[in-house]
Parts: C-alpha cells; structure tokens; sequence
C-alpha cells in the first residue's frame, strides 16, 4: 500500500469523527447548560512504530512523519449567557460549578437549573426528574404551597404565603471538581465525576429566574462544519488520485 494513500485514508477518517462532534454541538444548540465538545487532533511519533521499537520498521519507513490521530475529545466549559424565564424554579449558575443531582443510586453534576417538585414535593429537574441535593447530599423537601426564594449562594427559602415570612429550608448542594478533565458526558447535561470535587467557592452565585443558554455558537460550529467537510473532501481527493496512480503503475508494469 502506499503510504500517502494510508495517510489521507487516515484523514478522512478523522475528519468524519470530528463531523460528528460539531453536528452533536449544534443539534444541541438550543439545549439548556449544554457544553461544547472538541475533538483535537495530534501527530502519532512513528505510525510503524512496533511497541516503541523500530527495529521491524522498513527502512525507507523509519523516516516518515506519523498519522494523525485523535488526542482526545474535551468539552469546553464555557459559561453560557444566562437567559430570563421569570419563573421562581428556574436558576442559572454564574461561575464555576455545579448542582448536584441523584437517580438514587447513583449521583451525577449539571448546570441544568429547570426545577419542579414531585409528588413528594421533592426538589427535582423539570426534565430528567432527578432529585436536587443539598449540601449534605440528601434530597430537597419543601413545604406544599409555599414559594420558594433562592439566594446567591445557593440557599433555600420558603415563602409563607399567610404572612410573607422567610422560612429557611435548605441549601443547594453546589460543588466544584478539583479537574474539568474528570467529569464524564452522561448526556441530559449530565457529568459523572471521576475524580475529586470540594464545595464551590464564593464565586459561583445562584441567579433564580434565569436557565443557563447552551454554549454553542451556532453560527462558528457551521464555518466549523464547513472547513471540516473540505478536510474530508480533499482527503477522499487524495485518495482517488493515489489510486489512480497506482493503478496506472500497475498497468504499465504489467504491460511490460
């Protein structure tokens, strides 16, 4: 085989992969708290290396620059712009950080603030109807019938609907995870963490009656889209030249 026709065979593939993150990203485009992902691409050190060992490597090989590959795929964490609902069980997070939120088994993060109450008049995601956690990692309950008020840093109170009295109730169990590296995509704007997290700092403020937009730019993942679909055409280009070329070669060696 060709080594040039590995190479652009190679490239489109990966260009194919990196079509489908920025199609993920703007079919998410209108999703709440939804974070960008990026697929980054990096120069393998020696695409016939054999276990770090070059001593089976072709000589006319061992010179040769490596494919790309895929590094990794990250998401970026940039805040979204928070949007105005006007309803009292709406909050978006301005800063760093995230709710915590529970299936009952198991425990997940989210920046996703679309809150409503259960038959259990349990705190829950509007969506996903998983339980909002306090600071001690139990459930939220509020009273029936009463408002809630929602301070910055994330405290919870209910509105006595006789007298208009304050009554503290709880606090969102808002955390922070010690590497945005960690956490896992679980989908529903939803994060595994894999590794530690601490409760999160003074600059994560809770704003009620605000969701948090996606952080999708949709007019850049397009121009995005488009470079990357001229990447895969030029690769698949590529290809059909080199084998041209080689079919003319072996038309020619055979013709001798």
């Amino acid at each position: 085989m060709l080594y040039g026709l590995y190479q652009s065979a190679v490239g489109a593939d990966l260009q194919a992969i990196k079509m489908e993150t920025i199609s993920n990203n703007i079919a998410n485009a209108g999703t709440t708290s939804f974070k960008r992902d990026l697929a980054v691409f990096s120069v393998r050190d020696q695409q016939a290396k054999i276990d770090g060992d070059l001593h089976e490597v072709p000589g006319h090989l061992q010179n040769h620059p490596g494919s790309a590959v895929i590094a990794e795929t990250f998401t970026d964490f940039t805040q979204g712009s928070p949007t105005a609902t006007g309803a009292n069980f709406d909050v978006a997070l301005l800063g760093p950080g995230f709710l915590q939120v529970s299936d009952g088994d198991q425990t997940f993060l989210s920046r996703r603030g679309a809150f409503a109450l259960n038959a259990n008049s349990e705190l829950v995601q509007s969506d996903t109807g998983l339980s909002v956690l306090d600071e001690n990692g139990e459930p939220i309950s509020l009273p029936p019938g009463f408002d809630v008020q929602f301070g910055q840093d994330g405290s919870i109170s209910a509105i006595d609907p006789q007298t208009n009295e304050l009554l503290p109730v709880s606090k969102l169990g808002l955390v922070q995870p010690d590497n945005l590296r960690s956490l896992k995509k679980m989908g529903d704007s939803l994060y595994l963490a894999e590794g530690e997290t601490t409760p999160a700092g003074p600059e994560l403020r809770v704003k009620q009656g605000f969701l948090e937009s996606s952080g999708v730019n949709p007019i850049k993942e397009m121009l995005a889209m488009i470079e990357t679909s001229r990447g895969f055409e030029a690769n698949m280009n590529l290809i059909q030249h080199q084998d041209n070329a080689l079919a003319q070669l072996l038309q020619a060696v055979g013709g001798q």
